[in-house]
């Protein structure tokens, strides 16, 4: 059973960023310290006086930005890009505004905007491809990471971004790389070192993955997906008993993560406890009614107990909660094949074939062909 790799693009952005004007006035010790509901409290009034200067609308952005006030931060930017068009910060700003916004399109043209007037601009990039790699533009997205590592090459988020678009290209070892010297620009981001994690896991590298695991409960002992993925890794290890105690504390912290149910019962089928293994699979399609897998894993357990005939129920209700599922199809076929039915086996197990289910080709050979 493979652990759900998440892929995180809203962390990678590039936060805003102004340079404050060398005077010191209230507004800007108040940006200065933190303080934004003051710093915006004090643009209101000064702006009252003043619409004609750029800076005010600026400050008063970023203070907004800042308080998550995104519409009336993109706002100010504009107010601000009609006084000064040429000024590639706001551009830069206005466009982190609407992605905050989801309107990944007038980002995208922003980030444009900005990179023509300074062609420079590494964080630019980095934001920019964070945008194609939501609008699924892999190729281009890689192109901007690399200029941007290219422009800043002490940018963590930019080696972190690139390698989760690796991931989504199918290049783990590539993604491992960027990942490795992400960590190693800055090795307090328990994210950085949860993305290797997934990845070690998926190349089947669980000593590695479970290292990786740990480490992020260093920073967070009570992480849910932390402690599940050191038990996922356990389980992979042979470490079954101890693996099973994990999932308690996950399933203890997320009582309906139906995930944890479903990794559980794996376990217990390897640790050959088959009415656990049932009770968790019971759980976990009643939280995930609409995952087959669940069911998959259920029928799998009564195939263990030689009740041939439930386990075949449980496939059939599987393809009925999805019947792109080629595992359900590929078990059905199994157990018809076993009762030689073979024209509903074979049927099923070129079902599963086109849905994709690997390992068939020698199946379908050894029990349809001549039969």
């Amino acid at each position: 059973m493979e652990k759900k790799l998440s892929i995180i693009v809203a962390g990678l952005l590039c936060i805003s960023s102004f340079s404050f004007a060398q005077e010191t006035t209230p507004g800007i010790t108040y940006l200065e310290q933190g303080d934004y509901q003051k710093a915006k409290d004090y643009y209101d009034i000064a702006l009252k006086a003043n619409q004609s200067n750029a800076d005010l609308f600026n400050y008063r952005a970023f203070a907004e930005y800042k308080l998550k006030e995104y519409k009336n931060a993109a706002e100010d930017y504009t107010r601000s890009i009609k006084l000064a068009p040429f000024d590639a910060t706001s551009y830069y700003n206005r466009g982190n505004c609407e992605h905050e916004l989801h309107d990944e399109i007038s980002a995208l043209s922003d980030y444009n905007k900005s990179i023509d007037m300074k062609n420079d601009y590494g964080d630019a990039y980095n934001n920019r491809a964070n945008i194609r790699v939501i609008l699924k533009d892999s190729l281009n997205a890689l192109l901007d990471y690399n200029s941007a590592i290219e422009l800043e090459p002490d940018s963590a988020k930019a080696y972190l971004g690139r390698g989760n678009l690796k991931v989504r290209m199918l290049d783990l070892d590539g993604a491992v790389d960027d990942y490795n010297k992400a960590i190693s620009m800055d090795s307090l981001r328990p994210d950085y070192f949860f993305q290797r994690a997934g990845v070690l896991d998926s190349l089947g590298n669980y000593k590695k993955a479970l290292k990786d695991f740990n480490k992020v409960l260093v920073f967070d002992p009570n992480l849910p997906d932390g402690v599940s993925g050191v038990a996922d890794c356990e389980m992979k290890l042979g470490d079954i008993k101890k693996a099973i105690k994990d999932f308690d504390k996950v399933i203890e912290m997320e009582p309906k993560d139906g995930w944890a149910y479903l990794h559980r019962a794996f376990a217990k089928i390897q640790n050959k406890d088959y009415p656990g293994a049932i009770q968790d699979c019971n759980q976990a399609s009643k939280l995930m009614p609409t995952d087959p897998i669940p069911l998959v894993r259920r029928g799998d357990v009564k195939v263990a107990l030689g009740k041939y005939s439930d386990a075949d129920a449980d496939y059939v209700l599987a393809i009925g909660v999805d019947r792109s599922c080629a595992e359900a199809f590929y078990k059905r076929a199994l157990e018809e094949i076993a009762g030689k039915h073979y024209d509903f086996g074979c049927r099923d197990l070129q079902r599963a074939k086109e849905l994709g289910q690997k390992k068939v080709d020698e199946l379908i050979k050894q029990n349809c062909e001549g039969k």
